[in-house]
């Protein structure tokens, strides 16, 4: 997919860099007349006028107000975007009291589309819950890189015993027997001796293993760097066994496909397998709420490894090789998801789609409904997750998002952004600061310019003068349409007077909002001051 055109207007970004709050401007359609009194909100601040495509960063710190000059005869349009943009992860998150407040007059707010009803989701918990608990165990370690144990390749036939999480706490294990059913140069996939009747065929196992060593293995290494081989043999194990399905229970609140648990890589954890292993579900019949059927289980796989793959990778790279912490939850929920992306983008059709109509639907698919349910309210949910986080749909939404832009400005002319991706991967940094070490700007600036993107790519008349205001790689406006039928992001929209309203935000997130200016329109205020006793910041436009 490529991105249209949208047409030059003028751009402003106002932000308190790295603190509580960032305000975004975009002065679009229409420009501005002459710059007249400022608003008595904002008595004596001068009018900000821009050239058109002109961008400028602003600390808001230093620049409580903003005005805007009055309308030319043609009107104006801005859009204004409040952003939380530190990026620091915490047990709690950032969150941030919020009040936008206009002068008298009638209000002109548009309300907000209807959220799409969020499937429950116990596998996004889960894993939020693995991805922590890495983080605490790999929390100051010496680097181990390379083999620690030798173990000889395995042979098709021949059984291992797994210890394999019990509950989805994983604070408990059961053992599991289990028979290499395919050996690949990079893969072996083992068969739970006990699955229930009617499963993977072995042919079916042969098309997994196939797929992996032809596609999943190469794409994920290539874009993100190699896994450990901690016990020496040279593949990375893949277990398809029921005691994954027995962890999603009768599934009422979601399912869990399959994980990676770094732990495993830290020899002496309880349950840890001192080897890479990736677990998988199998098809059940005996549970049909499930719905792990054959078909069901071959289309979730290979984007569910592609996804647990990078986890696996990242936690080498950070945690063996240099002797850091585990990535940010949110960084590396985001890098799994681009993974997934990837895959529907550079696989070819083929066998294991499971029934899929085309690649990009088996792998790609649940990314598009993520990040619409984070589009329909950007403001409800983080970018930046906190510990406490319960894995929502919406904050998966935002995290790929961000990463696909963020590969489509700093990760080269290729698709697959390989440069960024392999950078972000490959280091001792984390979350916000990895991003802005590897893309060489400020996070609070990176963030800030991808929400006004997550609007303004491809609208109608609209063309940036810095294309960092749309995606490359993506055409937002068209790729909801098959599953929503208006653009998920509507900001509030009113002509600078009598608009209120309070929230809190998110670390990363944002509240859009457009000012509409009729024509020959007065000069409209901005401003960003603190209110209320949890210190939030109020914008006003009368």
């Amino acid at each position: 997919m490529v991105v249209k055109d949208i047409a030059g207007q003028r751009f402003t970004l106002i932000g308190r860099a790295g603190a509580t709050l960032l305000l975004t401007l975009l002065a679009a359609c229409g420009g501005g007349g002459t710059a007249g009194p400022a608003p008595a909100l904002c008595s004596g601040v001068p009018a900000t006028s821009l050239a058109v495509g002109q961008a400028a960063l602003v600390d808001a710190a230093t620049a409580a107000c903003l005005t805007l000059p009055a309308a030319g005869a043609g009107g104006a349009e801005h859009l204004v975007a409040l952003v939380a943009g530190q990026g620091v992860q915490s047990t709690g998150g950032v969150a941030t009291p919020f009040a936008l407040t206009g002068g008298a007059g009638a209000a002109a707010a548009t309300s907000a589309p209807a959220a799409r009803a969020a499937a429950p989701d116990l596998a996004g918990r889960f894993h939020l819950a693995l991805r922590e608990r890495e983080r605490s165990a790999a929390a100051g370690r010496v680097p181990t890189p390379g083999p620690r144990y030798l173990v000889a390749p395995p042979a098709p036939g021949s059984s291992r015993t797994f210890q394999v999480c019990a509950n989805t706490a994983c604070s408990s294990f059961t053992p599991v027997a289990a028979t290499a059913r395919f050996v690949g140069a990079h893969g072996a996939i083992y068969l739970d001796d006990t699955v229930p009747a009617g499963g993977l065929a072995q042919a079916d196992i042969d098309s997994l293993g196939a797929l992996f060593d032809q596609y999943l293995y190469p794409l994920d290494t290539t874009a993100f760097g190699r896994e450990s081989d901690l016990d020496g043999n040279g593949v990375v194990a893949v277990l398809l066994t029921d005691q994954v399905n027995v962890l999603s229970g009768d599934c009422r609140d979601g399912a869990i496909v399959g994980y990676f648990f770094g732990l495993d890589l830290l020899p002496g954890q309880p349950g840890a397998n001192a080897g890479e292993v990736f677990y998988s579900r199998v098809p059940d019949p005996s549970v049909p709420s499930c719905g792990a059927t054959r078909d069901r289980v071959l289309r979730a796989l290979p984007p569910t490894f592609m996804h647990e793959f990078q986890h696996m990778i990242s936690f080498n790279q950070h945690v063996l090789v240099r002797g850091g912490d585990a990535e940010n939850t949110w960084l590396n929920e985001g890098l799994s998801h681009f993974a997934e992306e990837l895959g529907g983008r550079l696989i070819p059709d083929g066998p294991v789609q499971g029934g899929a109509a085309s690649r990009a639907s088996q792998f790609q698919a649940n990314d598009i409904l993520n990040a619409l349910d984070y589009l329909l309210d950007p403001a409800a949910s983080f970018l930046v997750v906190p510990g406490t986080s319960l894995g929502t749909t919406a904050e998966r939404g935002a995290a790929w998002l961000f990463v696909r832009w963020l590969a489509d400005h700093y990760g080269g002319p290729d698709v697959a952004g390989t440069p960024l991706t392999r950078a972000l991967v490959a280091t001792a940094d984390l979350g916000a600061a990895n991003v802005s070490a590897r893309a060489g700007r400020p996070f609070a600036e990176l963030v800030g310019l991808w929400q006004l993107a997550n609007y303004l790519d491809g609208l109608p008349g609209f063309t940036p003068a810095d294309d960092r205001l749309a995606y490359r790689s993506l055409d937002l406006r068209s790729l909801f349409l098959p599953v929503y039928p208006v653009f998920p992001l509507r900001p509030d929209s009113t002509g600078g007077r009598g608009y209120a309203r309070t929230g809190t935000l998110r670390g990363g997130s944002a509240v859009h909002l457009r000012i509409v200016q009729p024509a020959a329109a007065g000069a409209v205020a901005l401003q960003a001051a603190p209110g209320g006793a949890a210190g939030a910041w109020a914008l006003a436009s009368p």
